[in-house]
C-alpha cells in the first residue's frame, strides 16, 4: 500500500488500471466515516491517496467544472498564496 501517491493529476484526466486503483485504495477496500473524517482520523493518508487518485482520473479541468463558483474562487486564492511561497 502506498503511503503517498506518485500520480501528478492534469489538465486532462488519464485512465488508471486496476494496479493502480488498488494501491490508492484502503486495503480493505471499505470505505469508513470516522466522527466526520473518511478512513482513519489518525491518518490522512487513505484518504489523501484516494482524492488525488480520482483527480488524477478526472483531469483538473474537469475537477475545476465540478466545483461550485465560490469552492473555485477559494482555490484560485489559495493558488495564488502558494505561487507567493
Amino acid at each position: 500500500m502506498l503511503r503517498k501517491s506518485p500520480l501528478i493529476p492534469k489538465r486532462q484526466g488519464k485512465k488508471i488500471n486496476y494496479e493502480t486503483w488498488n494501491q490508492h485504495t484502503s486495503e480493505e477496500h471499505k470505505w469508513e466515516l470516522y466522527d466526520g473524517m473518511p478512513f482513519s482520523p489518525d491518518d490522512s493518508s487513505e484518504r489523501d491517496r484516494l482524492a488525488i487518485c480520482l483527480v488524477y482520473n478526472m483531469g483538473l479541468e474537469y475537477f475545476a467544472e465540478l466545483l461550485p463558483p465560490t469552492s473555485r474562487k477559494d482555490l484560485l486564492q489559495i493558488l495564488q498564496s502558494h505561487e507567493n511561497l
